[in-house]
């Protein structure tokens, strides 16, 4: 049994093959729109945040990103926000979860 071993290719043939390459992630990104990092975070002060959270049973970064649309590194810093506004406290946590409640009014 005779192995034979794929040949090089030329510099040419490389060239060829990246500018397609390139070519066809431009067409994808025309195609897909994609939004960096949500700017959009919900005011802490609004009514239309506190209903929300008063819907939820369980206050967790990943759900507040979830119903906000937002990404979970946001949710993470608004929840320590209202954290600090004495609005939300924290009730239980390990290493990967922290999970929030509402005081009491």
């Amino acid at each position: 049994m005779v192995s034979v071993m794929p040949q090089k290719r030329s510099l040419k043939q490389i060239e060829r093959q990246q500018s397609r390459k390139d070519k066809e992630k431009q067409d994808k990104g025309s195609r897909v729109e994609k939004t960096i990092g949500s700017l959009d975070i919900p005011d802490v002060n609004s009514d239309e945040l506190m209903d929300q959270l008063r819907k939820m049973k369980a206050i967790t970064p990943t759900g507040v990103a979830i119903r906000f649309n937002i990404k979970v590194s946001m949710a993470k810093r608004l929840l320590e926000e209202l954290r600090d506004d004495r609005v939300i406290d924290l009730v239980s946590r390990s290493h990967n979860l922290k999970v929030y409640a509402l005081m009491a009014d």
